[in-house]
């Protein structure tokens, strides 16, 4: 939360240099990851190729739970709505539940340590500061690769041939965009496991969707490049999120009822938090 957040919009605060002001909001956004209690529904538009999805997600003590709202912005029919139904049964069970859970968790880890290998992966110069519609300062950097730096893990060697722009809000000490392009091909254990081919792009966007809360709000994938020597390496992942609510803890089960039940939102209301 934004009160247990290194104080922001001080004289102090703008002597900061770049790679300071980039340790700052980066320890801001661990600190407020670990202090998170509120759970929220959202609905997200996913972009699998051509096609594109509308879900929507109830987050559970136990995990997400989402059900398919359209698909190429039309209501599913009849046989895709009872295909969805079966999807949400399967992934629901206790088993998938625990499976999900663990891959969440360990990419969660990864994620912070990523995040904490920022500061002094990358050199970073003011590009320059705009205010958002919100009356908040942003505060727009341009990163490249900090020479000498040394990788600590295989993940945080992609750092080494990327170059990028991060912007941020410097109101309330977070970051709010990152997006970053390979400008040569990176190797992931020395040429051994894996490469990533020269022009992956990603852009990731967050802000704040509730008082205190800052979630996600767009990410874009694409990279190509090849694993395990043979094995090709695909991904072009494009999502957007809206719509949050906090939502009360439900179990799974509760959480399906509620899907089930979006359009009479009277009968979810309890479930709803003011």
């Amino acid at each position: 939360m934004l009160s247990l957040l290194v104080p922001w919009a001080t004289p102090q605060s703008l002597q900061l240099s770049p790679r300071e002001l980039v340790r700052t909001a980066i320890q801001n956004e661990q600190k407020d990851d670990s202090n998170k209690s509120v759970l929220f529904t959202w609905k997200q538009r996913k972009y699998r190729g051509a096609q594109s999805r509308v879900e929507q997600i109830v987050d559970t003590p136990a995990g997400a739970v989402s059900q398919v709202l359209l698909i190429d912005d039309k209501p599913l029919n009849a046989a895709q709505r009872a295909e969805d139904d079966e999807h949400i049964r399967k992934m629901t069970e206790p088993s998938q539940m625990r499976r999900k859970d663990k891959e969440r968790r360990a990419d969660d880890e990864r994620t912070r340590r990523m995040l904490s290998t920022i500061p002094d992966a990358f050199d970073f110069t003011y590009s320059a500061s705009t205010l958002a519609p919100n009356g908040h300062k942003l505060t727009r950097l341009k990163f490249v690769p900090r020479p000498g730096f040394a990788p600590p893990s295989r993940e945080a060697m992609v750092f080494t041939g990327m170059e990028g722009e991060l912007v941020v809000d410097e109101t309330a000490g977070r970051l709010a965009k990152v997006n970053g392009t390979l400008v040569k091909d990176v190797n992931f254990g020395w040429g051994v496991l894996g490469k990533l081919y020269k022009g992956g792009h990603f852009v990731v966007e967050q802000s704040e969707v509730s008082p205190s809360h800052w979630d996600t709000t767009r990410m874009i994938l694409h990279f190509e490049g090849k694993a395990l020597l043979f094995k090709s390496i695909h991904i072009d992942d494009n999502e957007t999120s809206w719509d949050f609510k906090a939502v009360q803890p439900m179990s799974v089960e509760q959480a399906v009822d509620f899907l089930h039940r979006r359009e009479h939102p009277e009968q979810n209301a309890s479930l709803l938090r003011p």
